[in-house]
């Protein structure tokens, strides 16, 4: 598919993509989807089709992965995620919406606390590979090139550590 096509068809795609995406998560996040969607269709438009009938259903496939990609990745770690979009600056403000109250605040005083002493007490490369995926949001690769090492022992080390911060987080809740 060539540039023209795509742009005749995205309008099109992109409301497929967005009215999939709708009936799995919440309209503030749709948008997002949308634009991933039309993204990812961007990146192989030289590999796909140029006809409708073969790019509707693979918008529609694309938004519904997307979709419970997010969904995944809001139920892993809850404790963790809750930190680490709480601790940076105000890259993540426009995206979590702001409760501010008591309770919010001890919640999350108490994971931080709770994921600083799981953290320490493990050992310093799998606190530094941790920090890496989960803080920093660096990938295999890059993490792999930094420490030295391949990215299949960056994945292996990475999930022992997980394991790890998941048992001493449940000790101490």
């Amino acid at each position: 598919m060539n540039e023209q096509t795509f742009i005749s068809l995205a309008e099109g795609l992109r409301h497929i993509a967005v009215a999939e995406a709708q009936q799995y998560i919440s309209d503030d996040d749709v948008e997002d989807v949308a634009q991933e969607v039309m993204l990812r269709i961007w990146e192989r438009r030289q590999d796909l089709s140029p006809e409708l009938k073969m790019l509707r259903p693979y918008a529609a496939t694309l938004s519904r992965n997307i979709c419970h990609d997010r969904y995944k990745f809001k139920r892993r770690h809850p404790l963790l995620r809750l930190i680490w979009y709480n601790d940076k600056d105000d890259e993540h403000e426009a995206e979590t919406p702001s409760f501010d109250t008591p309770q919010r605040r001890m919640e999350i005083a108490e994971a931080t606390d709770i994921y600083r002493t799981a953290i320490s007490k493990l050992l310093y490369n799998w606190q530094r590979i941790l920090t890496m995926r989960g803080e920093q949001e660096m990938d295999y690769s890059e993490i792999a090139l930094i420490l030295g090492t391949t990215e299949s022992s960056v994945r292996g080390t990475l999930c022992k550590a997980k394991k790890k911060m998941l048992e001493l987080i449940k000790q101490n809740i």
